[in-house]
């Protein structure tokens, strides 16, 4: 009984990922602004009905796919960090992994480049979804480096906060005099912000 109620919550999140992927695709393709609810619907090949039943308006639609990538923003950190050897290294891995995810988007990035900025306030705002998750998973590497005595004494939430703001920063206004599109580069000026900008270098022994 338990397993036949679970179908059609599971076939309902199918749909919704459906909608939102090829919301995401005509965002991209035609502009966030000039794409339309029967857009999307077509698209994803459903009924405008369907569609509304989901999303009551494309700022709902937007809103959702925001929240998606969100979580997909935390699970890029949390792996970019776990990857990395000690506290320090963590929070520049997971630094790259914040910019790369941002300068790389293609649904972001698209509506960072739209002249109407229907997507950038979202982006940015301090309480939108991907500002929230990438507070809160920094905040909790610096904590937890701190706690290992890998780190020196910060206050978490307001380094968490700088980083944010500086990863939001190469969205919004693409770096002039560092390429984050360089591995070596980007890693190298990670390094120096990290240890030395913030003052979160490691601890001496």
């Amino acid at each position: 009984m338990g397993e036949e109620r679970a179908r059609p919550s599971r076939g309902r999140r199918d749909r919704r990922e459906d909608l939102l992927a090829a919301a995401a695709r005509r965002f991209v393709a035609a502009g966030i602004r000039r794409t339309t609810m029967e857009d999307i619907a077509a698209e994803a090949a459903a009924g405008k009905a369907t569609l509304y039943r989901h999303f009551g308006n494309k700022d709902a639609v937007i809103d959702a796919l925001l929240a998606r990538e969100a979580e997909r923003f935390e699970r890029r950190l949390v792996a970019a960090a776990d990857d990395a050897d000690g506290a320090a290294v963590g929070v520049e891995a997971a630094f790259l992994a914040g910019v790369d995810f941002f300068v790389t988007h293609p649904v972001l990035t698209r509506g960072r480049d739209e002249e109407s900025g229907v997507l950038l306030p979202r982006i940015t705002a301090d309480g939108g979804p991907l500002v929230r998750r990438g507070l809160d998973i920094f905040a909790g590497l610096i904590q937890d480096g701190i706690a290992a005595g890998e780190l020196r004494e910060v206050d978490p939430p307001t380094t968490a906060e700088v980083l944010m703001r500086l990863v939001l920063s190469y969205f919004a206004f693409p770096p002039m005099h560092v390429r984050v599109d360089d591995p070596r580069e980007a890693a190298a000026f990670a390094h120096a912000l990290v240890a030395g900008g913030l003052g979160a270098e490691p601890r001496p022994r």
